[in-house]
């Protein structure tokens, strides 16, 4: 009893104290929305994307007191806009460029810097930048330099897209400057009805307001920040103004800003105090003013918001990691239960990934594809959901294995694509068309995804045979698998690409102008045919289809990143070429397994029957 006493108190004190632990609740602040980039999103999103854009990840740790503390990036970018002396000592600058370093006199053993550490050098970098700019192509150490110098723009637009200043909390400024309106605005009319004033505290008075008219003016055409919806009609984002033209407002007749502009300085004078807990109502407050006069937006914003912290397509990987090891000890082990909890497992991360594009369409009111990252989810979904579709009519249980394989590895891209910024993008003119994006641009995706799956499954044949798993019933089944599939990917690949040449009709007034985006995805069709001429006409019989179906990934994946590399034809809104190394890694990869499938020995007639 004495023991249970002694337990029962110490859960007390310490779920007192967790409890009594109050902190800053940046989660009713982060759904605030802003129109950012074009795009009406929550105000975690930009701080998100903008942590992504100069630090290569949505995280950040910062040394305290000798502790370590995780600030989300809510905080991170409420921080920035309110210049919190800790922000410039945050180290957010990723710089693996050596000679850069050295270039800058910066420690070597490091890659991430801070603004203070970088912010002598910031003047030289932006003049090596404009120097670089027009540059056709660029080396590696020029590429490294626009890149620091865009991270380092980034960050300023931040620093100096809410408040023009760094001595005084947003509020207390925004007190300073109604005061000064309400003195300083009859004087100025009187001065220009009369040309006079009556004391040098009049002439003062005008100056400090002119002072601040000037500083607004320009504080307008700079900031890129808009956070404040116009009262009459708070949806329509084209009205939405930026914190100068808001504070513009004080001149009008009625000499009122907006209540929004009111909470943002009452936030920033909170944290600059401290005071947690009104900081908590206040941006609580703020929130449901946001919910109250924007309806329905308001709920797409915040949804948003619960996406990214959920991150349906992080948990999806990982089940799709755990997958692939349950099937291979089934492999190894032959045990039921590890495929049967592999096939559960396998249903739950295809549904999670089902509500991950799905919550993805709802935020944008768009088709599943709209840009290079939700093509490689598509792809990948689509590839998973024709693995289980499979399964259900060969029973092979080979499913698992390939869903996970293809999921894996198109999420990771994705991961990769959306270090570049907004996956959730403002569509550009030429793409703004959700007819077309429901047709060509799906259509055309899924034959990227048959003629991957293709591949996929001529890789399992390839290891089969390395395995001496191959036998003869798995080797009709797999042949059956591929040939259905490419004539999938060839049905859906040639209709994508008429589509396409019939949308590329109304938009550039031509059906076909070779550029290179049109080129790949005609190479794909020319090869699925050809993988299916090959075979009908008696050239090549299944280990030729299976090698074959393995180039044909390399084909797909020109067709789809390669392309894009170029940074040319009217196809280059989707030009990357961060991932060159992988690309032609994965392209290194496939030529090896060809290879290793022509040193094989896997004809009909040497294969166990079993």
């Amino acid at each position: 009893m004495k023991h249970l006493l002694i337990l029962l108190l110490t859960l007390i004190t310490l779920s007192s104290s967790y409890w009594g632990n109050v902190t800053y609740d940046f989660s009713s602040l982060g759904q605030i929305p802003v129109l950012y980039s074009g795009r009406l999103q929550p105000f975690d999103s930009v701080a998100r994307n903008g942590l992504i854009l100069i630090r290569e990840k949505s995280s950040l740790k910062r040394t305290t007191n000798e502790q370590k503390l995780s600030i989300p990036p809510t905080q991170w970018l409420f921080e920035v806009l309110c210049h919190n002396p800790a922000i410039f000592e945050d180290p957010i600058f990723l710089i693996h460029d050596p000679a850069i370093k050295h270039e800058f006199n910066l420690d070597d053993n490091i890659k991430y810097f801070s603004y203070n550490q970088l912010k002598s050098h910031q003047f030289k970098l932006y003049e090596k930048a404009a120097a670089y700019k027009d540059i056709e192509s660029p080396s590696v150490y020029e590429k490294n330099i626009l890149q620091l110098s865009s991270k380092i723009g980034l960050f300023t637009s931040f620093l100096h897209g809410f408040i023009p200043f760094d001595d005084l909390p947003f509020g207390d400024y925004l007190k300073r400057y109604q005061a000064s309106v309400a003195k300083g605005l009859p004087l100025f009319h009187r001065y220009n009805q009369t040309g006079q004033l009556n004391t040098t505290t009049e002439e003062l008075l005008l100056i400090e307001f002119n002072r601040f008219f000037k500083q607004h003016r320009q504080f307008t055409e700079l900031s890129n920040l808009y956070l404040y919806p116009d009262p009459t009609n708070p949806s329509d984002s084209t009205l939405w103004a930026n914190t100068g033209s808001e504070l513009l407002k004080e001149l009008g007749s009625d000499h009122t800003t907006g209540q929004v502009i009111t909470y943002y300085g009452q936030l920033s004078t909170l944290f600059d105090q401290k005071n947690i807990s009104e900081f908590n109502s206040t941006s609580k407050a703020l929130l449901k003013h946001m919910q109250q006069e924007l309806g329905f937006t308001q709920t797409r914003i915040t949804f948003e918001y619960y996406f990214h912290q959920i991150n349906p397509f992080y948990w999806a990987m990982v089940l799709y990691v755990v997958i692939f090891i349950l099937m291979l000890f089934y492999y190894l082990l032959k045990k039921n239960i590890l495929y049967k909890s592999a096939t559960w497992l396998c249903y739950s991360a295809f549904s999670i990934h089902s509500l991950g594009l799905l919550a993805r369409m709802f935020i944008q009111n768009r088709p599943p594809v709209t840009n290079l990252y939700s093509s490689a989810v598509f792809v990948g979904w689509f590839a998973i959901g024709l693995c289980l579709f499979l399964e259900k009519i060969f029973k092979n249980k080979l499913s698992n294995t390939l869903a996970a394989i293809l999921g894996f590895i198109t999420l990771i891209i994705a991961h990769h694509l959306a270090l570049q910024g907004d996956t959730l993008e403002q569509m550009q003119a030429v793409l703004d068309s959700n007819f077309w994006l429901s047709t060509h641009v799906i259509t055309i995706t899924l034959g990227y995804s048959g003629t991957f799956l293709a591949g996929a499954i001529a890789t399992l044949y390839i290891g089969f045979g390395l395995t001496k798993k191959l036998t003869a019933k798995l080797n009709l089944d797999l042949q059956k698998m591929v040939y259905a599939i490419i004539c999938f990917s060839l049905f859906f690949s040639f209709i994508g690409t008429i589509l396409g040449g019939i949308w590329a009709d109304q938009s550039w007034g031509r059906f076909w102008g070779w550029d290179p985006k049109e080129n790949g995805a005609l190479l794909i069709v020319l090869w699925n045919a050809l993988i299916l001429h090959a075979k009908m006409a008696g050239h090549i019989q299944t280990k030729g289809v299976m090698l074959m179906s393995i180039f044909g990934n390399i084909v797909t994946a020109f067709a789809w990143f390669g392309v894009n590399m170029l940074g040319v034809g009217l196809h280059s809104y989707g030009f990357m070429d961060q991932m060159f190394n992988w690309l032609l890694l994965y392209i290194i990869s496939q030529l090896a397994l060809i290879i290793i499938g022509l040193k094989l020995n896997l004809n009909q007639e040497t294969l166990p029957k079993k």
